[in-house]
């Protein structure tokens, strides 16, 4: 699945489908896409603050950005996790691990296990408790 496919899948076609599984490529390419899109808003703030007349003007189109930036935050939040879900589905781990993996997010050393599960490993080959592999 290439990084087009890869975004149409997760915002359009599975947009609330937390069930079934999601390849390791389609996560990876999903979360290069928010990091692209943190980068652009970071870029679009920088330009707008530096040439701004005087700190009125930048406050004024940096809150207009923030507000921008939230919306597509929140349009972002419900397909990041049913995909994030998927990903667990694929190497065979309930959704419900993402929850903890929130929780136990301030430990580096589980989180960065848990991390190494979502985005490296290989999902199972074979059919699992959550359906097919996907092609």
């Amino acid at each position: 699945m290439g990084f087009v496919d890869a975004i149409k899948s997760a915002i359009i076609v599975n947009y609330f489908n937390f069930s079934g599984r999601a390849r390791r490529s389609e996560y990876n390419y999903f979360l290069l896409f928010y990091i692209l899109i943190a980068i652009g808003f970071s870029i679009i703030a920088t330009l707008l603050a530096s040439t701004a007349d005087n700190i009125f003007a930048a406050l004024t189109s940096l809150g207009w950005l923030m507000a921008v930036q939230g919306i597509v935050y929140l349009l972002l939040f419900i397909p990041s996790i049913a995909l994030a879900v998927r990903r667990l589905h694929d190497i065979n781990r309930t959704g419900w691990m993402l929850l903890v993996m929130g929780f136990f997010s301030f430990l580096i050393i589980p989180y960065l296990v848990l991390l190494y599960w979502v985005i490296l490993k290989e999902g199972d080959s074979g059919p699992n408790n959550y359906g097919d592999p996907v092609k």
